[in-house]
């Protein structure tokens, strides 16, 4: 038998294991909760603990022209922040604030509030911190041993090598990607994904083994290959701005060039524009607009001026603007009446100077007070007589007439690949009466694009097929490999190629000829064009006139074998003229006599064009007199022998110079003799006299002429000089150049 103690010790003993149970099975339930139900909570708490993640910038696609020519990329940055669960007290975190904000310009307490919070470990201090800035982030640093509080991060910045040029076609980036433009648009081929660098720390702050790190690479973005040629681009954006200077324009100058048979665009670009690398401030042009508001800059009408003027900076008005295209219409209305065979060629119209249209109270004018009297049609159009093109918009009818011009796209977008493209204001089919179409004949009360009117003017050229107006050419990664291509997309032929080359005749004709577009004239080229010009309705004056107006020209070339096509708008011209004749057809032709020999286009010259071609005087310094001679008649021009000696000396003009082939004389002195010592010459005054007239007196006192813009100026009733290069009664030696710069004054739209 158990004695007594036995008994208690058996107890004791029983209810100590009793106890050790429950422990064990509480702390079984406990590791269960653990391990099992709150294994991943724990496990995430742990890794942040002792995990740190740095994510590793993606390379946002660069932007290029068709020559791969860059015109957006990414330059190295740098992100600095700061890792406050690292910062030792709040006298550390003083010193590490004071400091940045003094290095990187940043406020001192937007820093210090990042870095009291206490369990973070990534507070962004500045982005887009530039080389020289983060070197001396770096060894304030290293100075102080501050590698755990403080940490640079390399990462890129958007930039564009060329600043403003092509900004309304490229776009800008915003804080989430692209804003405007390109970069908005192909977002998502040149957003690459970012990737991942995570480091493992123990409780000391000492890195872990290898096997605790992990890396995720990036993915770079695609890169956009554009059909914008960037030459190009530049030459037209050189004659915008020229025209807005000219013409003092008050709404802006835009322009297109565009292949006609691709539909890409080549160019495209409005003045005023911006910088892109500076999007947020407005231009030199449009802060002088804003300064004559006189508002004061801490005023509410100041800033809210300031944000329209930004925004309609960055607006591209190539696509969204709208406007009534006048007379560069006529093309589509005569394309219709021809195709349809409503026209004989030899048919004559009558031009009294107004016509009257049943259910309009008032007649509507031709341009030419007085009229035109009787001419063929192809003349009607190249003078641009509305009377004209009123009876044949009514012999094609309300119905066809409304077929053609929802053919050649007017009533629908285009397509373009580009964000925030406007549709065209214009009637429906059952409101098209003979009212409206009478004055929609000769592009009167509804409204285009740009874009539009350009699409439908290169149907007109490349033999009637409407194509779709794109930029982007190919979509391709950093191997080169093609990702994706844009295909030349044809909707459909709205006109016959005899009809196509009937209207190109007639507009070539125009150009070389007496017509409008005389202006647009390119010597050694077939240039087809039509001007145009036309009242902003919308806008009235206290008595409610329209006294606003739409200057444009729309041109093609070679008129016998379109390739491009080139459309300038200048918005309400207010200098000392509207018309489309004077403040676009002449930009048109400076930036397609560059344009045509950079697409390796031909020159060809009539003899009649011979006559007015320019030479360029070779150097002839050091030559004999005997090569002298022999090479300058094979230049075709005159010359001169002064002095005695062996070897030319000096020569007016200097070499490089070019001049008239017609009249040119070039001045050689041997010798001891030099031009100070020759005849010096008076400049005159030839402003405002016609092209003959200037030729023949800046000829005779002696000097050799430049001509710049009409050099077709003795058709119609010539041309006139608008501008001398030398200054009246300046004095400078016999033979010197005088550029002049001739334009035909009698065109109007």
């Amino acid at each position: 038998m158990y004695s007594k103690l036995d008994k208690n010790i058996k107890k004791r003993s029983t209810a100590l294991l009793l106890v050790f149970i429950v422990l064990w099975v509480g702390l079984v339930i406990r590791l269960f909760w653990l391990q099992v139900i709150h294994h991943k909570e724990y496990q995430q708490s742990v890794s942040n603990q002792v995990q740190r993640t740095n994510t590793v910038s993606a390379e946002r696609g660069e932007i290029l022209d068709k020559n791969n020519v860059v015109l957006a990329t990414n330059v190295s940055v740098w992100r600095v922040f700061i890792s406050p669960v690292d910062i030792v007290d709040t006298t550390q975190a003083q010193f590490i604030c004071r400091n940045l904000s003094e290095l990187l310009g940043v406020d001192y307490d937007t820093i210090f509030k990042r870095a009291l919070k206490e369990n973070r470990a990534d507070e962004t201090v500045k982005r887009n911190v530039e080389k020289a800035d983060a070197d001396k982030v770096r060894a304030f640093i290293e100075e102080n041993e501050l590698s755990k509080q403080v940490h640079l991060e390399a990462t890129t910045m958007r930039y564009y090598p060329y600043d403003s040029l092509a900004a309304n076609v490229i776009g800008f980036m915003g804080t989430d990607g692209g804003s405007y433009g390109l970069e908005l648009q192909y977002d998502k081929y040149l957003t690459g994904t970012p990737g991942r660098y995570i480091t493992a720390k123990n409780g000391l702050g000492m890195d872990m083994p290898f096997k605790y790190e992990s890396y995720i690479s990036a993915q770079n973005g695609y890169d956009i290959v554009t059909t914008i040629d960037m030459r190009i681009q530049q030459l037209l954006e050189k004659q915008i701005k020229l025209s807005y200077e000219e013409s003092v324009s008050g709404g802006g100058v835009t322009g297109i060039v565009m292949d006609v048979n691709t539909g890409g665009v080549l160019a495209m670009a409005q003045y005023p524009t911006y910088d892109l690398n500076s999007p947020g401030k407005l231009s030199e042009v449009y802060l002088k607009q804003l300064e004559e508001l006189g508002y004061p800059t801490d005023s509410t009408e100041y800033t809210e001026k300031y944000n329209e003027l930004l925004f309609s900076s960055w607006n591209n008005k190539a696509v969204s603007w709208l406007y009534e295209p006048g007379s560069t219409f006529k093309v589509v209305t005569a394309s219709m009446a021809i195709e349809e065979n409503l026209i004989d060629p030899l048919e004559t119209f009558r031009c009294t100077g107004s016509i009257r249209v049943e259910g309009y109270p008032n007649p509507i004018h031709c341009h030419k007070i007085g009229g035109h009297g009787i001419h063929v049609f192809s003349e009607m159009l190249q003078q641009s007589c509305n009377p004209t093109l009123v009876q044949v918009g009514q012999r094609i009818g309300s119905s066809r007439f409304y077929d053609y011009f929802s053919s050649y796209g007017y009533t629908s977008k285009t397509g373009i690949d580009m964000r925030g493209e406007a549709s065209g204001l214009f009637v429906q089919r059952n409101g098209l009466n003979l009212v409206e179409l009478s004055v929609y004949s000769f592009g009167q009360t509804f409204k285009t694009t740009p874009i539009q009117q350009i699409t439908a003017i290169a149907a007109v050229a490349n033999g009637g097929y409407v194509v779709t107006p794109h930029v982007l050419d190919k979509v391709v990664d950093s191997d080169g490999n093609i990702v994706e291509t844009f295909e030349t997309n044809i909707k459909r032929q709205v006109i016959s190629e005899s009809t196509s080359d009937y209207i190109s005749t007639i507009l070539e004709e125009g150009v070389s000829g007496n017509g409008g577009a005389k202006n647009a004239y390119v010597l050694g080229y077939k240039v087809a064009a039509k001007t145009g010009t036309s009242q902003k309705r919308d806008i009235l004056d206290p008595n409610g006139n329209s006294y606003l107006y739409v200057g444009s020209c729309v041109a093609y070339a070679p008129a016998d074998d379109p390739q491009i096509a080139v459309l300038i708008v200048c918005d309400e011209p207010l200098g000392s003229t509207i018309y489309g004749s004077m403040v676009a057809a002449p930009y048109i032709s400076e930036l397609l006599e560059d344009v045509l020999p950079y697409m390796g286009i031909e020159s060809s010259y009539t003899e009649e064009e011979q006559k007015r071609a320019h030479v360029q005087v070779w150097d002839y310094t050091g030559w004999t007199v005997e090569s002298t001679t022999m090479n300058i008649k094979n230049q075709h021009l005159q010359y001169e022998f002064i002095g005695q000696g062996p070897t030319v000396v000096s020569q007016v003009p200097p070499g490089g110079s070019s001049i008239l082939m017609s009249s040119g004389k070039v001045l050689f002195y041997l010798g001891d003799a030099t031009p100070e010592q020759n005849t010096q010459i008076t400049v005159p005054n030839v402003v405002g006299q016609p092209a003959t007239i200037a030729n023949r007196t800046l000829v005779n006192a002696g000097f050799n002429i430049k001509v710049d813009g009409a050099l077709n100026f003795e058709e119609g009733v010539g041309a006139r000089v608008v501008s001398q290069s030398l200054k009246e009664g300046t004095i400078v030696p016999k033979g010197s150049v005088i550029t002049i710069q001739l334009r035909h004054t009698d065109g109007t739209d």
